[in-house]
């Protein structure tokens, strides 16, 4: 179900019967020569800045953006009608009410929601086989190991009938239980996991690795603010030369979630996974860390590990911040 509209909004915030999101329904103010502002058929200004974002591409694009999006799946069995939100929605209020700070939300505020998003934001995936090691870091608690395992999974189930090498899991967590938890998810898939606790050790169950075998590595939870668990963080993705990325709950503040991003971003983190998508409510602290330079890849969109992530785009992220949870 789309969210209720208020006529009493100049801006309002829908979804068309495609799929399409509209982020604005405001008429366009009349601002010059008819070739200084986009006609999208309607009324809808594009956004045409990014508000310090990290892409900036011409207004122009957006029409056929908006088509795009109008013919493209956006997963309706994950992300069904939803349910509305509990506030009359312009743009702008769906935004501020997910926590994005007034700097992204100026973004992301004046044309069509899903157009700002990829203005702002990058999107991509997440492929595993590659030479450099792939290791998974974030808050404690955050979904890590779980969305390490969906991502095992995922390539497992890709390659099958195809003579590709197994995937070959260190976790470097010491947490009691952890070990245990990860070992379970990926036993259905003939995966061993191997413990480390150590960069020496990490370095020398990586030796062990055939050649072609992807590596994944799942960190211990980090406190950004801590230079010391920071430090030891980095320690264990420097020794073996691993390739960083986020992982990131949905429903954290997203002033704090800004800071992991920065901080991730800074330590040579490129990518950046959102979990329990599937389970909070506003999700401004997964807007707000991709913004500091972070690609986003999938989302956790149920707790299956077979098809428990969905392939992030503007389009379904735009969706997402109009509806709840289904």
């Amino acid at each position: 179900m789309a969210p209720k509209t208020d006529p009493g909004h100049t801006e309002q915030a829908s979804a068309d019967p495609q799929g399409g999101i509209l982020a604005a329904s405001a008429p366009v103010p009349d601002t010059g020569p008819s070739d200084a502002r986009q006609d999208t058929g309607r009324n809808a200004m594009p956004v045409s800045g990014t508000g310090g974002g990290r892409k900036t591409r011409a207004g122009a694009a957006s029409g056929s953006m908006l088509e795009r999006v109008g013919q493209r799946s956006l997963n309706t069995e994950t992300y069904a009608a939803g349910v509305e939100l509990p506030i009359r929605p312009s743009v702008e209020d769906v935004l501020r009410w997910h926590a994005i700070p007034q700097a992204l939300i100026a973004a992301l505020s004046g044309g069509y929601l899903a157009n700002g998003l990829d203005e702002l934001l990058s999107f991509g995936t997440l492929p595993i086989d590659r030479p450099a090691p792939l290791a998974f870091g974030g808050p404690s608690g955050g979904g890590k190991t779980l969305a390490l395992a969906k991502i095992v999974a995922r390539y497992v189930m890709a390659g099958q009938g195809k003579d590709v090498p197994l995937p070959y899991v260190v976790i470097c967590d010491q947490n009691p239980g952890d070990f245990e938890k990860l070992a379970a998810l990926l036993k259905p898939f003939r995966i061993p996991v191997i413990q480390v606790g150590t960069p020496d050790a990490l370095v020398d169950a990586v030796s062990q690795r055939r050649k072609g075998q992807p590596l994944l590595l799942d960190l211990p939870g980090v406190c950004v603010y801590s230079p010391v668990s920071m430090a030891r963080m980095m320690r264990m993705v420097e020794s073996i030369g691993a390739e960083l990325t986020l992982v990131l709950p949905a429903g954290m503040d997203a002033e704090e979630s800004a800071d992991i991003g920065a901080a991730f971003a800074q330590s040579g983190a490129l990518t950046m996974i959102a979990t329990r998508m599937d389970q909070a409510g506003r999700i401004g602290g997964i807007v707000t860390a991709a913004a500091c330079g972070l690609t986003l890849t999938y989302a956790g969109c149920s707790s299956a590990v077979v098809g428990g992530l969905a392939t992030l785009s503007a389009p379904m992220l735009a969706k997402r911040l109009l509806t709840l949870p289904a």
